[in-house]
This record gives C-alpha cells, sequence and structure tokens, in this order.
C-alpha cells in the first residue's frame, strides 16, 4: 500500500471481507513477502508486468484471469480500465458482472496532462470497460460529472476514505522526532508517491519557496515522505526526505503543518484524509481537495490558492498548531470512513 491506487483498491477489498464475503486479488506485482506483513486480503494471484503495453495485452494477465474465472466468482472489481479488451469478453461468457473502480477519469487525466495520443487510447479501453460495466464508481461529483460527458454513462458515488484506526491523533513517536532531529522545531510535511508528476511538481513549488520560509523561520523543517524521493530534494538545508517508510501515520503525526500544493492530477487525495484522519491542520490548493467537503470556518482543510499559498503558510507557521490537536480535522474525516461507505454500496443489487 505504498500509492493512492493501491490503497483504494486492497481499502475496499479488505472491507468487502469484513462484509463476509471471500475476496481474490490479481494484482502485477512481485510475489507477496513471505511474513505476510502485506495487508492484501483474501487469495492474492500476482502476474507478470511487461511495462506500458502490458497493461493493454498482456499474455500473463490473461491466463491468470482466465484461471481465476475458472473458479465462478459472482462479481469482479477492475480497478483500471487498461485491460478492458481482455476482461469483458470473458467475462461476458461467464455471464459475470464487470464493476469498474474507477480511480480516475484516465482519459481526461492524460488529456490534462497535454499528453493527448495517450488520452485516445485510453480513452478506447475506458470507453469499452464503462459501456459494458454493470456499475462505475466514481471517486467525486467531478468524475462522475466527467463519466457522462466523456461516455453518456451514469455512475455512483464512492469516495477515496480513510482508515480512521490506523490514522489517528494518538502514537506520539519519540524515537521518530529524536532521529529527525524535530525538537522544537516548525515541521511542515508532503508525502506521497514520487513517481507520480504531480507529486513531484508540487514538492518543486514548495522547494521553491523553502528558502524564503526558513529565512523567516530558521526553525522549519520540511519533511518529504515517500517512494522515489527525487536526489536533489535531499540536499537542501532543512529538507529532510525519508524515502518509503513502514509506518506512514507515525510520520504525519510528527508536523505542525500537512502541505498539499497540487494543481494537477485526480481522485480525492488520500493525503489529505489521511492528514485530517490524524488531527492535523492541512493546507491545500482546491484543487488538491477536490471532493472533499472543507470545514465551514476552514479551521481544519485550509484552501489557497498557489498565488496566496506561501502567505497562508507564514501565517500558519507564525503560531503553528500543535501535531495532532485539531479535533475538527478528526470530525471531518470519519465522514469519509471506508467500510462505512463501502457497505454503503448495494452490492447484492449489482449481481442481479
Amino acid at each position: 500500500m505504498d500509492s493512492g491506487g493501491a490503497v483504494r483498491t486492497i481499502s475496499i477489498a479488505s472491507c468487502l471481507e469484513k462484509m463476509g464475503h471471500q475476496i481474490i486479488m490479481l494484482t502485477g506485482d512481485n510475489p507477496l513477502p513471505a511474513h505476510g506483513y502485506h495487508h492484501i486480503p483474501g487469495e492474492w494471484n500476482g502476474f507478470k508486468m511487461y511495462g506500458q503495453p502490458g497493461y493493454f495485452m498482456n499474455p500473463s494477465f490473461y491466463r491468470a484471469y482466465v484461471r481465476l474465472l475458472a473458479k465462478s466468482p459472482d462479481l469482479i472489481i477492475s480497478s483500471c480500465p487498461f485491460q478492458s479488451f481482455m476482461l469483458v469478453q470473458q467475462a461476458k461468457k461467464k455471464k459475470i458482472p464487470i464493476v469498474y473502480d474507477s480511480h480516475n477519469v484516465e482519459a481526461d487525466r492524460f488529456r490534462s496532462s497535454g499528453n493527448h495520443f495517450k488520452s485516445l487510447i485510453v480513452r478506447k479501453a475506458e470507453c469499452y470497460l464503462a459501456r459494458h460495466a454493470r456499475a462505475i464508481l466514481a471517486v467525486s461529483v467531478e468524475d462522475r460529472k466527467l463519466f457522462k460527458q466523456y461516455y453518456d454513462v451514469e455512475a455512483l458515488l464512492l469516495p477515496n476514505g480513510v482508515d480512521v484506526k490506523k490514522f489517528s491523533p494518538d502514537g506520539y513517536n519519540a524515537e521518530l522526532i529524536s532521529t529527525y532531529e524535530l525538537n522544537d522545531k516548525r515541521v511542515l510535511i508532503y508525502f506521497g508517491s514520487y513517481d507520480y508528476p504531480p507529486n513531484i511538481e508540487a514538492l518543486r513549488y514548495l522547494l521553491k519557496i523553502w528558502p524564503d520560509i526558513l529565512n523567516q523561520y530558521p526553525d522549519a523543517r520540511l519533511l518529504v515522505v515517500g517512494r522515489y524521493p527525487p536526489d536533489w530534494a535531499g540536499s537542501i538545508p532543512g529538507v529532510i526526505v525519508t524515502g518509503p517508510v513502514d509506518d506512514i501515520a507515525a510520520h504525519i503525526r510528527l508536523a505542525n503543518i500537512v502541505v498539499v500544493p497540487l494543481k494537477q492530477g485526480g481522485g480525492t487525495r488520500l493525503k489529505i484524509l489521511e492528514a485530517l484522519a490524524c488531527g492535523q491542520t492541512v493546507l491545500s490548493t482546491p484543487f488538491g481537495a477536490t471532493g472533499i467537503e472543507p470545514d465551514q470556518d476552514q479551521k481544519a482543510l485550509i484552501l489557497s490558492d498557489l498565488n496566496d499559498f506561501q502567505n497562508k503558510l507564514f501565517e500558519l507557521l507564525h503560531s503553528p498548531p500543535d501535531p495532532c490537536s485539531n479535533m475538527i480535522s478528526k470530525d471531518l474525516a470519519l465522514k469519509y470512513d471506508w467500510c462505512s461507505m463501502v457497505a454503503n454500496i448495494d452490492w447484492e443489487r449489482l449481481l442481479l
């Protein structure tokens, strides 16, 4: 669970398992660790990836998929549309309904990033799956509108959520404070997967304004947490690059302020929900907070466009909130509890 897509897929599967359903997972992944701490529910099956072309045509995926269909599952949930040309026909032969759990409207995501050629290719695959799926799960109201606009189909709403038991205000970690030398420091954190271009773009923005922040607040520190961090970030004074970590919640709890200066991407940002559930104050662009309704007075989820983001950050750092002290944040996150939202989907009706 080291990317937003994996968190959503595994969280939905885990909630369905808790509801009493038997789960079979098929993922393009390396063999899971023998000690069993991978958190994947049910029975796991993997297939070999073949780079980007393998997203669309992959003999390893196809063989594994056909083998699992022989077990006569009641429902197939596809977390991405790229494999639709391999998915749909075999499912129709077996009369097994497919639910498309869309993490984004993928064609629009590629179009928005300026990659129009890939957008055209992805649009064909996504249209094929959207038109043949029994249901589509969209992460936001905006995505529901895009499905109607792109493919003339209706989608159900299942926003991204958060495990409110795992992400909580409890669990101050003195060892991590000591390791990163954060005692009596004003701590900001930005976390995510840095092989994802929108996260790199957001990090570049933070590092661009960082000299001004450090000049104003010499005791400020920026934690950069997540897989594939860029080498150039670690050499900047006041910036602490951790790379991937085993316990992201413990690292979120170290900060006074969680910053999310995103201006592109898709879906509902899991990082914001996880930070809110930890009782943290979050400063985000309005785009970064897409799909999350902020508190009325913006004392938990504070919105600012990039033109004023630095000024708002200066204001917050003047008297930074204590880590995990924002109970408005916690209450806001409770609305996005994974299992409550998954249970609200009428899964039995989707089988009819």
